[in-house]
C-alpha cells in the first residue's frame, strides 16, 4: 500500500502520462483505403518528397499543398544554439563503440514472422485525415481511426506522410480499436504515445516525409488493421490554414523479411524555464536494449525549443559521441532526422545521452505539457529486431516523491510493478 500512494505522489507531481504495454502482433479489427500498385523507397533512413502520388481523397476538401517556409518564431533567439557535430554518423571509437561497420545483421537478428503470409508485392495502402479550417493563431490536436482494407497481413517497409501547411506532428499507430471514428475529433497530443495503449509506428515532425527501412526489416500489420492518426496543428500563418494529412504504407514481399521493426520513445519532465530566459536541461541518460540496431532519431521540443541534443553514451556524466541535431541545425518545426549507415549496434549499458534547450520569450514560467503553450524535451530512435515498444523518462528531481522506489530512468515494459500502477492511475482517473 505504501509503495502504491508514494508512486502516486510521482504521478500528481510529474503530471505525465506514462504506461506501457509490450508490443505485440495487434489484433485485427474496420473505411476502405486506397490500394495502388507503385514501388515505395528502398533506402533505410527517413527522406522527404517520395512522390508516389496523391491518394484518393474520399472525404473533404483539401487546401493547396503549400508547405512554404513557416515565419520565424518570434520566441526563437537568432543565431545557432550550438555547433552542430560534423559528422555525427560516425559511432565512436572506444571499446564501448558499436562496430564501425555491423554490415548484415548476425543471425540472431533474424526472428521468426510465421510462413502464413501472403505477397503483397509492392502495394501502397494509404488512409487520411482531414479536413478542418484554422484561423490565425489556433492550435488543436486531432485524431482519426480507420481500418485497412487489406485481407491478408502486411509487411511495411516504409511509410510516407505528407501534411498540409501549420502542422507540428502527426502520429501514425497500429491500434486495438474495435470502432471506426472516420470523422476528426478532439484527442490530447501523445496520449496513446506515453500511455502504450496504442503502437505507434511514425511519428513524423516534417511536412513530406518518408521513413524507410534497412534491407530485410518491416512493421507487420494484421489483416483489416485498425490505422488511427494523430495531428498537431498550430498555424503560425497570417491566414486560414486547412488542416490534412496523408499516410502511405509501403509493402514488402514477406519473404524478404528477417526481423521486425520497433521504436524507442524516451525524453524527461523535468524542467522549469523561466520568463526571458535560456535554459538547458541537465544531461539525461537512457539505455537501450542490448542488440538492438539503431537506423534513425530525431529530437522534438515546443515552439520555445531552440536544441536537443544527443550523444551516444554509457551514462549521464560520460561525455559521449554527438548524433543529434548532425549537419543540420534544430528546429523545432522541421527537427532533422538523423540515419545511421550502418546502424548503430547497442552493447550492454550502452545508449543515449540528451538534453534539450529553450529560449523564453514569455512573462510566465514555462514547464512540461501537451499544448504548444508549454514545452516538452522528447527522442525517439527507430531500431530492430522488435523487442516491443519501449517508453522512458528521467524522472529527475520527481523521482524523491516516490520514496526511493524510482531511479534515473523509468521504462515500460521494463518495470512492469510501476507500468501497472500507473497504468491503473491512467485508466481511473487520477485523485
Amino acid at each position: 500500500m505504501l509503495r502504491c500512494t508514494s508512486l502516486a505522489a510521482v504521478v500528481l507531481t510529474i503530471n505525465l502520462s506514462l504506461g506501457c504495454e509490450k508490443a505485440t502482433s495487434v489484433a485485427s479489427t474496420s473505411i476502405t483505403t486506397d490500394l495502388g500498385a507503385t514501388s515505395g523507397a528502398d533506402t533505410p533512413g527517413t527522406t522527404g518528397g517520395l512522390d508516389s502520388g496523391t491518394p484518393t481523397d474520399t472525404g473533404g476538401t483539401t487546401g493547396p499543398l503549400d508547405q512554404g517556409t513557416p515565419p520565424s518564431d518570434p520566441g526563437t533567439p537568432p543565431g545557432d544554439p550550438g555547433t552542430p557535430p560534423s559528422d555525427p554518423g560516425t559511432p565512436p571509437s572506444d571499446p564501448g563503440t558499436p562496430p564501425a561497420d555491423p554490415g548484415t545483421p548476425p543471425v540472431d537478428v533474424t526472428q521468426d514472422i510465421g510462413q502464413d503470409l501472403p505477397k503483397p508485392g509492392k502495394a501502397i495502402y494509404s488512409t487520411f485525415l482531414g479536413d478542418w479550417s484554422m484561423k490565425p493563431g489556433a492550435e488543436t490536436t486531432k485524431c482519426v481511426v480507420k481500418r485497412l482494407d487489406n485481407e491478408m497481413p502486411l509487411w511495411i517497409k516504409g511509410i510516407h506522410t505528407k501534411m498540409q501547411k501549420g502542422s507540428h506532428h502527426l502520429i501514425v499507430y497500429a491500434t486495438k480499436d474495435t470502432k471506426e471514428q472516420p470523422t476528426p475529433f478532439e484527442c490530447t497530443p501523445f496520449t496513446d504515445t506515453l500511455s502504450g495503449d496504442g503502437l505507434p509506428l511514425m511519428i513524423s515532425q516534417i511536412p513530406d516525409e518518408t521513413l524507410s527501412f534497412p534491407p530485410g526489416t518491416a512493421w507487420k500489420l494484421e489483416p483489416h488493421q485498425m490505422i488511427r492518426l494523430e495531428a498537431h496543428y498550430l498555424n503560425y500563418y497570417p491566414e486560414d490554414v486547412t488542416a490534412h494529412a496523408d499516410v502511405e504504407f509501403l509493402t514488402i514481399d514477406p519473404a524478404e523479411v528477417k526481423a521486425e521493426v520497433g521504436l524507442l520513445f524516451y525524453g524527461t519532465p523535468d524542467f522549469k524555464i523561466p520568463p526571458g530566459k535560456e535554459y538547458t536541461t541537465p544531461w539525461n541518460f537512457i539505455d537501450v536494449w542490448e542488440g538492438s540496431h539503431v537506423f534513425a532519431l530525431t529530437g522534438h521540443t515546443h515552439a520555445k525549443g531552440t536544441n536537443v541534443e544527443i550523444q551516444f553514451s554509457t551514462a549521464k556524466d560520460k561525455p559521449g559521441t554527438p548524433l543529434y541535431p548532425g549537419e543540420k541545425p534544430y528546429s523545432w518545426s522541421e527537427p532533422p532526422v538523423v540515419n545511421f549507415t550502418p546502424d548503430l549496434e547497442m552493447k550492454k549499458g550502452e545508449g543515449f545521452r540528451y538534453r534539450c534547450t529553450w529560449f523564453n520569450d514569455t512573462p510566465d514560467t514555462l514547464q512540461f505539457g501537451e499544448s504548444g503553450n508549454k514545452e516538452m524535451c522528447f527522442l525517439w530512435a527507430y531500431y530492430y529486431p522488435n523487442k516491443g515498444y519501449r517508453m522512458c523518462v528521467n524522472p529527475g528531481k520527481y523521482a524523491a516523491a516516490a520514496g526511493g522506489l524510482v531511479g534515473d530512468q523509468v521504462c515500460c515494459p521494463d518495470d512492469a510493478f510501476i507500468c501497472d500502477v500507473v497504468k491503473g492511475y491512467l485508466k481511473n482517473g487520477l485523485p
